[in-house]
């Protein structure tokens, strides 16, 4: 900032005319904007008019008596930025009244209190800020002494040309700031938007973990009781025993997983993926997916496609699509009158790059009036059915970028079929990220 030094004659006995003045002034602050040009400008004023203060302000909550200063410039050098109330000051009179006040004297007089809170004042320059565009009070300038001001028009003109630029500026900052409000606005209306959507396409989560967490607690149900069935033996059999136990831990961890990751799910959006192969990912659940066909005497069929690739997903989640998928051909079959009942699980890699996964059933297909809900939340053929699961489903898979559709609907069966990326990276650029190797048992 260039030096300007200290005047000692009353204000407009300094410059020689009102261009001379503003001239100064305006080749101090042109490539200013902000906060920079505020300071500036503050500081010649002070410094050109001989004055004890000078300060800029913005109106708060107009016409709410209060502002709040954009530079504040006294005794020597900035002071830091104060909000404050206008009643009792001159300023109330420049803001409110909309007109340039001048005090050349007399300021104990007429405000007391708030002169001598500043130290003595005696003087007093104020004019108010209107916005260019529609011409309302934005703020104010002000500048004021311990010394008596002497009188000239001189001082009006060039103070009413000072505050045009300062509204435009005052302005332009505002539209700015409005700006960066809407835009702030506009993502967190996004957000809640997303986080809506993904409510809405889960359903209620109390309803979805009670239905997404039966099946492991059937098992954990059905190895518990065999624990009491062998206690109850004579001489029971600690191998048995210890067997019915490891499974019925395997449920209850299974379960407890089940709801960890789904309430993330629903609450961050997050998933946990890592590389995994499809053999290992099938054989983690097979034994709940038997355990449910089984208990229903329902043929469980599975078709691999040799050499499939590996894919990166959320495990649990993926295979609880798979379980869900399963459980609710079960139930078609189990209400339909046909002699078979039979699933069909097959998985291959199509020539896009992904891994499809379809899952047939001998039921007696899905009603017409279903079909365009389908996949909403709470749609469900059956009386006793919650309507999630899909839903759910295509969420899931949507997360993992694949994609949930019905194949084939018929009065023999029905076909879902889901696809995910495969992903055949096994090298270290994959590092960093959770790599599982095929350990599977055949």
């Amino acid at each position: 900032m260039t030096e300007i030094a200290q005047a000692t004659r009353p204000p407009a006995a300094n410059v020689e005319s009102v261009e001379q003045f503003v001239g100064m002034i305006s080749e101090a602050t042109a490539p200013l904007t902000g906060g920079d040009y505020f300071r500036t400008l503050v500081a010649r004023l002070a410094r050109s008019l001989g004055v004890e203060a000078a300060l800029v302000t913005e109106c708060l909550d107009y016409p709410e008596n209060h502002v709040r200063t954009l530079a504040l410039w006294h005794g020597s050098d900035f002071s830091e930025n104060i909000t404050f109330d206008l009643v009792g000051t001159p300023c109330q009179d420049v803001i409110h009244g909309g007109e340039f006040c001048f005090y050349p004297e007399g300021m104990g007089r007429h405000f007391p209190e708030w002169a001598s809170e500043e130290g003595g004042i005696e003087s007093f320059i104020g004019i108010p800020v209107f916005a260019p565009s529609d011409g309302r009070t934005v703020g104010h300038i002000a500048v004021y002494d311990q010394r008596r001001m002497d009188s000239d028009r001189i001082v009006e003109s060039m103070f009413r040309i000072i505050a045009a630029r300062v509204g435009a500026e005052i302005e332009r900052m505002q539209a700015e700031k409005a700006l960066r409000d809407s835009e702030a606005r506009a993502r967190q209306h996004l957000s809640q938007l997303a986080h809506v959507s993904r409510l809405g396409a889960l359903g209620e989560m109390a309803s979805a973990l009670a239905h997404e967490i039966n099946q492991p607690l059937t098992t954990l149900t059905t190895y518990g009781q065999t624990c009491l069935h062998l206690l109850d033996r004579p001489d029971p059999d600690l191998g048995e025993l210890r067997t019915a136990l490891e499974k019925s831990l395997e449920g209850a961890t299974r379960a407890k997983e089940v709801v960890k990751r789904l309430r993330a799910y629903v609450s961050r959006g997050d998933i946990k993926t890592r590389l995994i192969p499809i053999q290992r990912l099938l054989d983690d659940c097979l034994v709940l997916l038997q355990t449910e066909t089984r208990h229903h005497q329902v043929e469980l069929v599975l078709d691999l496609q040799e050499d499939l690739p590996p894919i990166r997903v959320d495990t649990v989640l993926i295979q609880q699509v798979l379980l869900n998928l399963v459980r609710n051909g079960v139930d078609a079959i189990n209400h339909s009158e046909g002699s078979q009942r039979r699933i069909d699980l097959s998985v291959c890699a199509d020539a896009d790059g992904r891994v499809v996964f379809e899952i047939g059933d001998s039921g007696t297909g899905i009603a017409e009036e279903v079909l365009p809900r389908l996949f909403e939340p709470f749609s469900s053929s059956r009386q006793d059915g919650l309507g999630i699961g899909l839903s759910l489903c295509r969420s899931i898979l949507e997360a993992h970028g694949g994609q949930l559709w019905l194949a084939d609907t018929s009065a023999s069966g029905t076909r879902f079929r889901f696809s995910v990326a495969a992903d055949g990276a096994h090298s270290a650029q994959d590092s960093g990220r959770e790599e599982i190797r095929d350990t599977a048992v055949g």
